[in-house]
């Protein structure tokens, strides 16, 4: 079950704010767990039954880290509940990967091993939900928080739908409180509501239109492509992932706020960025803030203990220390979101960069005209997305080969076939919503209105009111017509 399906929006959500809002609220927790085992099932009953095995593994660690008598006890507890969140993550996600790459080794030294290598089922959202459980085990075990004693607290902690299948990954002590005590509000409701149209028109009115461009420009044979449909087909990419997942995030939000929930933001118009590190500061932000906090942070403190005392890299040991620090974490962040060697060198690709810009040459980039700075990030991300949406290796580097030059004679007439009116329309307003264009329009008019007095005023807020609803309805109404056509597909971050 998706957000952007009729299933969820006409027959889920009602349902679960109906019965939530009717219940007492001791058992509205309850309902939402409930829900939330439902959500998941939807998708097979195998995936709730690894969702509940989590839940027990983590309510258990919690348990034992807060009861642990001793430093070295508790350690252990959280060490081994670490490793029973990270086991199951690698079991069902990287088995097939490592048995995969194993059978090769084992072939190029004509060893007679053969391991299974048959694809298991990926659990719904398992990535988002077991870096959100490792969360809650640090803050019992740095003593941020007391172990949950509550079942369904810690349960609905790591189940909770809205956050299940594609986060955002909300730490335990954003979350906890409001699991306890939340109050609805209208005036929640309604941004919440607000906020789920927002993203809703994101995935089905702006990605899907573009996902359908790049799905067909990616399924173009490498020896008969050419480079202007190569660059469409990246381009367009680049913009879908962006608006899918962007809008999975703003309907995740309001529906959240639609329970009482307040979740962290998760972007921060990252296209605008001019580096790669600043682009990590407005991209999947709670992600990036997992790995700098639970990673990057641990390993730079120790390779910095390591180096302290090294009189020969004493010089240049602050660097390294990050540059190390940075690629280790950036290859694992690549690996996290898929077992393939496409996703290793993404990761390690923004590693490098990211050292790189750490570097003498990232204080000459920082002096530099700023669109330059843009001109180089936007090059990096395009080329960099390649390598995300492709299958090997070998493809990726085929394809920005074509998009340099080395493909086809350029075949302009199936390239205005894709580049009609529509991906167009549907482009620019893409572009526009990039930036923080249409913010400032409507920061724009809510100053002009709180700057008037009396009637003026009150005319300003009403309209805003009205505009508001017009945009909620006409959205529904458009994706929901998009939606029975059969326009939509499912969200790409759904995949990790």
């Amino acid at each position: 079950m998706i957000f952007s399906s009729l299933l969820f929006l006409y027959l889920f959500l009602p349902l679960t704010l109906f019965f939530v809002f009717f219940a007492r609220q001791k058992f509205a927790n309850i309902v939402l767990f409930v829900a939330s085992l439902i959500f998941c099932a939807w998708g097979g009953v195998s995936y709730t039954s690894i969702l509940i095995l989590s839940i027990l593994i983590n309510y258990a660690s919690g348990l034992l880290i807060g009861n642990g008598k001793t430093r070295g006890k508790r350690k252990l507890y959280f060490l081994l509940g670490i490793f029973l969140n990270l086991g199951l993550l690698v079991v069902f996600k990287y088995t097939h990967f490592f048995f995969e790459n194993f059978n090769l080794l084992f072939s190029l030294f004509d060893w007679k091993i053969i391991l299974p290598s048959k694809k298991i089922l990926l659990p719904l959202g398992i990535s988002f939900y077991t870096f959100k459980a490792i969360t809650y085990l640090f803050s019992v075990y740095r003593e941020e928080n007391k172990a949950e004693k509550n079942f369904i607290n810690i349960a609905l902690y790591i189940s909770f739908f809205p956050q299940l299948a594609a986060g955002p990954i909300d730490r335990y002590s954003n979350l906890y409180p409001q699991i306890l005590h939340r109050e609805v509000s209208f005036e929640k409701f309604a941004s919440g509501v607000r906020r789920f149209a927002i993203g809703f028109a994101k995935k089905v009115i702006i990605s899907a239109p573009l996902a359908y461009t790049a799905n067909q420009v990616f399924a173009v044979q490498q020896n008969v492509l050419d480079t202007p449909l190569a660059w469409l087909g990246i381009v367009c990419y680049t913009l879908q992932i962006y608006f899918d997942f962007s809008g999975y995030t703003d309907m995740a939000i309001g529906v959240g706020r639609m329970f009482g929930f307040t979740f962290v933001e998760n972007f921060n118009f990252p296209y605008i960025s001019k580096s790669v590190k600043e682009f990590w500061k407005r991209w999947h932000m709670s992600l990036s803030s997992w790995f700098r906090d639970y990673l990057f942070l641990p390993l730079a403190y120790s390779y910095s203990r390591k180096l302290k005392n090294d009189r020969y890299l004493h010089i240049r040991a602050e660097w390294i220390i990050y540059a190390l620090a940075t690629m280790i974490t950036f290859t694992l962040c690549g690996f996290w979101h898929g077992a393939a060697w496409n996703f290793i060198i993404w990761g390690a690709l923004h590693g490098i960069f990211l050292s790189l810009e750490q570097s003498r040459a990232g204080k000459i980039l920082r002096k530099s005209f700023k669109p330059i700075q843009h001109l180089y990030f936007l090059s990096f991300l395009l080329l960099s997305w390649v390598f995300f949406r492709t299958s090997t290796p070998a493809e990726a580097f085929g394809y920005i080969g074509v998009m340099f030059g080395g493909g086809s004679v350029a075949d302009w007439s199936r390239f205005y076939e894709l580049f009609d009116k529509e991906l167009i329309i549907t482009g620019v307003i893409a572009l526009l919503s990039c930036t923080t264009f249409f913010a400032g329009i409507l920061q724009f008019a809510e100053k002009q209105g709180s700057d008037q007095q009396g009637i003026i005023r009150n005319s300003f807020f009403h309209l805003e009111k009205i505009a508001s609803v017009i945009f909620i309805v006409s959205v529904m109404v458009i994706g929901t017509i998009m939606l029975t056509s059969g326009t939509s597909n499912p969200f790409i971050y759904f995949n990790f």
